[in-house]
């Protein structure tokens, strides 16, 4: 599994159609439900055209009925893609936003058959179509197809807002729109494929909420998120709170203007040697998320000589059993403090994330867009270090097969550096987003390079003598 830009997925060349949900004026209702902080903040932050989404190839026969039933079925299941907001007119709201809802039976799905187009052109009219999605306007998820004259199959794409879809959402979808699509083509009705026992984001986004207005300033939470944006990059204290920047963006000098991001996705270990070192890794008691952040230390330091690293980490809040198979927003943030000073083993790196990740998992149940109002933080991340194991998703073997990738839109940003460790049966994929500058773009395939060749010394070291062995400079 990859998480890259549309512009790297294979689009064909063939007819394009895209599929807009629609449903009437009247059929919408406000809903006392509160908006999760983290949507309020999507809200204020996303500009139109910011979104989330996936890509793959159904392996079946094209049949537009068939596919209208089935994306229709798949809104139906889950509240959170049948709501939208207006501004409050209520003074006293903790909230600026009013959700409104729509029923489960009064969404459909509209085609428009834009017509053949070659591979290329297919992929930009794609991307223009995805474009429009606003975080304030309905629908916040849409979906494009691509079939070609000779090809098996056809390409399905989906989009939707940040507020309404986190990663683990997108590749959830793989597996739930093939079924649903098999099932229509089937003969299945309607009301038996809308059928999926999950709970609602919406209602998760009202205990948000309600948790959220419980937090105070001497909170635990709030005290140590105090402490983590009140230090700049070397740990010195910050006259104004902030995020941490990564050292080699600083180090190049990037100016404040948003450019669009650059891209990068590859391979840092191959399938048996992850499961052969998150074996082991298990029998000392850590699994392959230490493992990846210690390496990633450990390559800074060889990169750049850099000791500590200091980041933030999103963790997901799926806590409530019910939510596991729901599409909505369920991620919080962590500050993490990554310090491999006098650390000269593999082991003892490992420990060291293993034990900056477990002191602060817990912070990510409560909101930071909230604990940012508290603390007076107008800043965003900088730097932020995401893992995900998507092996045990349902369907994740069919991956391959469906050519399956999730996708994110084009980023416009200063000096943002996202990373993504994703861990699945092919292995470990680094991906990553970045400022353009030359210097950002060598340091980012640098670390990459050095990242790869950490991970092939833990494999090595594992199994000659175990993660003792030394980690320092070879």
């Amino acid at each position: 599994m990859e998480y890259t830009e549309l512009d790297d997925y294979p689009i064909p060349a063939g007819i394009v159609t895209t599929w807009t949900p629609t449903t009437s004026a009247q059929a919408w209702e406000d809903d006392p439900r509160g908006l999760s902080y983290d949507h309020a903040a999507h809200l204020a932050r996303d500009p139109d055209g910011s979104w989330i989404g996936s890509a793959m190839r159904v392996p079946l026969p094209f049949d537009a009925e068939a596919l209208r039933r089935a994306l229709r079925a798949w809104i139906a299941r889950h509240e959170v893609l049948r709501t939208t907001v207006r501004r409050t007119a209520d003074p006293a709201s903790t909230c600026a936003w009013q959700r409104r809802t729509v029923g489960q039976g009064r969404v459909d799905v509209r085609p428009e058959v834009l017509g053949h187009r070659s591979s290329d052109a297919a992929r930009v009219e794609v991307a223009q179509f995805l474009a429009r999605l606003s975080p304030v306007t309905w629908p916040h998820c849409v979906f494009a197809t691509v079939r070609g004259a000779h090809a098996q199959g056809f390409v399905l794409v989906f989009a939707a807002d940040h507020s309404v879809m986190d990663a683990y959402s997108q590749v959830l979808w793989f597996a739930e729109m093939e079924d649903l699509y098999r099932q229509a083509l089937a003969g299945v009705d309607d009301d038996a494929l809308a059928v999926l026992d999950v709970g609602s984001h919406v209602d998760f986004s009202a205990v948000d909420r309600r948790s959220g207005e419980e937090l105070s300033v001497d909170h635990p939470a709030v005290l140590r998120w105090r402490a983590f944006t009140s230090l700049d990059e070397n740990g010195d204290p910050r006259d104004v709170p902030a995020f941490p920047h990564h050292p080699d963006v600083v180090a190049a000098g990037v100016d404040d203007r948003p450019r669009r991001q650059r891209s990068l996705s590859t391979w840092v270990l191959g399938g048996p040697e992850t499961d052969e070192l998150g074996r082991r890794l298990r029998e000392h008691g850590v699994g392959m998320q230490a493992a990846g952040l210690a390496a990633l230390g450990i390559a800074s330091r060889r990169r750049s000589g850099v000791e500590r690293l200091r980041f933030v980490m999103p963790m997901h809040t799926r806590h409530d059993p019910r939510h596991r198979e729901s599409v909505g927003w369920y991620v919080g943030l962590c500050p993490v403090d990554l310090d491999l000073s006098g650390t000269d083993t593999f082991a003892g790196a490992v420990a060291r994330a293993d034990a900056a990740t477990r002191e602060v998992k817990d912070l990510a149940r409560h909101p930071f867009p909230r604990v940012a109002e508290l603390l007076g933080v107008g800043d965003t991340p900088h730097f932020v270090v995401s893992y995900v194991d998507v092996r045990h998703v349902p369907g994740a073997e069919r991956w391959p097969a469906q050519q399956a990738r999730a996708l994110r839109s084009p980023v416009f940003a200063p000096d943002e550096l996202y990373l993504w460790l994703i861990r699945h049966q092919g292995g470990l994929n680094l991906s990553v987003r970045y400022p353009g500058a030359w210097a950002v773009d060598a340091a980012v395939r640098g670390l990459a390079a050095h990242l790869r060749a950490v991970l092939a010394d833990m494999v090595e070291h594992e199994r000659a003598s175990g993660l003792a062995t030394a980690a320092a400079d070879r």
